[in-house]
């Protein structure tokens, strides 16, 4: 039996479901993206050296980093029961202290100095020198394979089944195993938010108001920048999930997402957001010059959104109206038809109301005299978005029946436009129950979401889908 031997725990991907130093790294990338840079440039002076200013640079959110929770009662039962508890890692001595100083589970903390990282053969001789009767050692990952060689007993946590695999040939017996869960495809439909492509649905009006959908080269145009946009807009959300994990991990929503639970590694959204928009920008080069310029505008609106504008209030909510907007311009590129202004003006308005109706749900949700993790609203200003909601969708609607009134009717674009009256009633209906829900506290966070899921609205969809094809083809 090895229980009673000193229990040696790493941090990084064991003890904690993420690597503090690429949370760092992330972390640094958004505060101080050039002394950032700078820093990356004096690798040379070597990985301990970086890490240290690293964590000098940003101070991580240790009490919402993801724990690996079956491992953390294990620690806490073995402590009760009288056994030595040490967090070794490789991580900086700084976050090694803070993370000891918040479990108050180990009897000592030794982290990565100045002068040595402590990792693999530089662990495995520092745990051979500190603890010579013999130790046990909880890791995940194939550097602590070096260590293990030497331990008398093996704890694997989040160990990746090759990991597992080479552990197991050191012939080493096998104390306690907590296993990772699997980077499935549900996690990255959940990370790339999927179910969020509704939105780009809005490429697709500039063909059906347009009367190109009967040209199979427009319909195929539409349907590449669909696509187009959804990588590029999957990669901001990677983007914005980065941007944003301190304030997820807080929120009562969004800290269940795969990069605030750990499920999706911070390092592998770090590759793929990237990736995903270099991607989308690259298809919508098959079709013409003028996309790839309208989703360089929308990437560049949704940066400057992550990067510090969704925390400025009012301009947060209209940046994301802007982004709404972009996805019609995305479609009237994508085909080369002529810019509607009615269009442009009710999407401005309309996705105004929506959007602030997401804030007022959070704002509602928060404690008095609080302010909103991440934004710049405070648990008081309940009144001034749901003023400003309304009074946004009621302009969207006044819009939509000026457009009737004074556009679709007189130019006898429609075979019966009379049909057309329904849209704003509707829309208009369906606005007001959006807002009665999120003043209740009954929507979801993001009204679009919400009603992809809900009857009623799919219902009132299917409603305006009849009435435009009756307006168009009676």
């Amino acid at each position: 039996m090895t229980t009673h031997l000193p229990l040696i725990v790493d941090l990084d991907g064991t003890l904690l479901r993420t690597d503090t130093l690429v949370e760092n790294f992330a972390a640094a990338i958004f505060a101080r993206p050039a002394r950032t840079a700078i820093c990356c440039l004096r690798l040379y002076e070597g990985r301990p050296a970086f890490k240290r200013r690293l964590a000098a640079d940003v101070e991580l959110d240790i009490e919402a980093l993801p724990v690996r929770e079956d491992l953390l009662e294990f620690l806490q039962h073995q402590r009760q029961t009288g056994r030595q508890v040490h967090l070794v890692t490789a991580t900086d001595q700084r976050i090694a202290d803070r993370i000891a100083a918040h479990f108050d589970v180990f009897d000592s903390a030794t982290g990565t100095s100045t002068e040595v990282n402590l990792k693999g053969a530089n662990k495995q001789a520092y745990l051979r020198e500190r603890f010579p009767e013999g130790y046990v050692y909880a890791g995940d990952s194939r550097a602590d394979l070096k260590v293990w060689q030497d331990a008398d007993a093996i704890i694997l946590a989040g160990a990746s089944p090759g990991t597992t695999r080479a552990a197991g040939r050191l012939g080493k017996p096998v104390e306690r195993s907590f296993e990772n869960e699997a980077l499935t495809t549900r996690v990255w439909r959940k990370a790339l938010r999927l179910h969020q492509w509704a939105k780009n649905l809005l490429v697709f009006a500039p063909l059906l108001l347009s009367g190109l959908y009967y040209d199979p080269a427009a319909i195929l145009a539409a349907i590449t920048a669909f696509f187009a946009l959804g990588l590029v807009a999957s990669g901001t959300y990677l983007l914005n999930d980065l941007a944003d994990l301190p304030a997820d991990r807080r929120h009562r929503s969004k800290r269940l997402r795969p990069m605030a639970t750990g499920a999706l590694p911070v390092w592998i959204g770090m590759i793929a957001a990237p990736a995903l928009i270099l991607a989308g920008l690259l298809l919508g080069l098959f079709v013409n010059l003028a996309l790839v310029v309208a989703l360089a505008a929308y990437l560049a609106t949704t940066l400057s959104y992550s990067f510090g504008l969704k925390r400025k209030p009012v301009v947060d909510v209209m940046i994301l109206a802007a982004l709404f907007t972009l996805r019609l311009l995305i479609g009237v590129a994508a085909i080369g038809a002529a810019v509607s202004f009615w269009l442009l003006s009710f999407s401005m308005f309309f996705f105004l109301s929506l959007s602030m109706a997401k804030r007022h749900v959070e704002i509602a949700a928060a404690e008095p005299g609080t302010r909103l993790n991440g934004r710049g609203y405070t648990a008081e200003d309940g009144p001034f978005s749901l003023g400003v909601g309304l009074s946004s969708g009621m302009a969207a609607i006044v819009i939509l029946c000026l457009y009737v009134t004074e556009d679709a009717m007189p130019v006898l674009r429609y075979s019966e436009p009379g049909f057309l009256w329904v849209v704003p009633v509707v829309i208009g209906s369906w606005v007001l129950r959006i807002w009665l829900l999120a003043h209740r506290g009954e929507l979801d966070d993001d009204p679009v979401a919400f009603a992809v899921g809900d009857r009623i609205s799919l219902a009132l969809g299917v409603v305006l889908a009849v009435a435009f094809a009756a307006a168009s083809f009676l």
